[in-house]
């Protein structure tokens, strides 16, 4: 179980680090550079976020993981299993990712990016943050920029200007957000569905 919970949220932190963002309501499906990311869609709404795994997640535990940021919390849906969790041992800590996530000045994005890099307390690995200037991604306007680790490792970021969210990153880890809906999204994708019961961190810490 718990491999599964931590299988599953591991492609989400890419996500996240590569600045998704619930500043405005949209959803869209999440396609992966190498075609087999375990995260499938992704729906956004003020502010919160939920990104729904493909037929392998629900099959195996996870399939849905919510996160609230004016909570600071996320939940955990398992729909196999009809049980949730909503509250993980650090869980706590994650959601200083998701100031990531909403790109306040889609022209100056380095600055916030570099802030929230101070307070992760990963800047050790922070070099440089550069603009490189318009461009279009899927049929939408977007701004793109670079990102350069002191390690060397360059990585390009794509801003949605409408959006304010990165739609599209590079590397082996890439991402791509693709069939963009814009539009009020169901208040029900963002809640516990009936029926499911909470799971019992005791049991999590035993199996550890």
């Amino acid at each position: 179980m718990i491999r599964l919970t931590l299988r599953f949220l591991c492609p989400m932190l890419i996500l996240a680090f590569s600045g998704l963002a619930a500043a405005q309501d949209f959803s869209a499906d999440v396609v992966g550079s190498k075609g087999n990311n375990d995260i499938k869609k992704i729906y956004a709404t003020k502010d919160k976020v939920r990104l729904d795994g493909g037929e392998g997640a629900r099959a195996q535990g996870p399939n849905a993981v919510i996160i609230d940021e004016s909570q600071r919390k996320w939940i955990i849906l398992m729909e196999a299993r009809h049980m949730y969790v909503d509250s993980m041992p650090g869980m706590n800590k994650m959601p200083l990712i998701t100031q990531l996530w909403h790109v306040q000045d889609v022209d100056d994005a380095c600055p916030q990016w570099k802030k929230v890099a101070d307070q992760a307390g990963t800047t050790q690995n922070w070099g440089s943050c550069t603009k490189i200037g318009s461009d279009t991604v899927g049929g939408r306007s977007t701004v793109k920029y670079e990102g350069v680790s002191k390690q060397g490792e360059k990585h390009h970021f794509w801003v949605d200007s409408k959006l304010h969210c990165v739609i599209k990153t590079d590397g082996s880890n890439g991402i791509e957000l693709q069939n963009i809906k814009e539009g009020a999204q169901p208040a029900s994708l963002f809640e516990i569905p009936a029926g499911y019961t909470k799971f019992d961190m005791s049991m999590m810490q035993q199996m550890q």
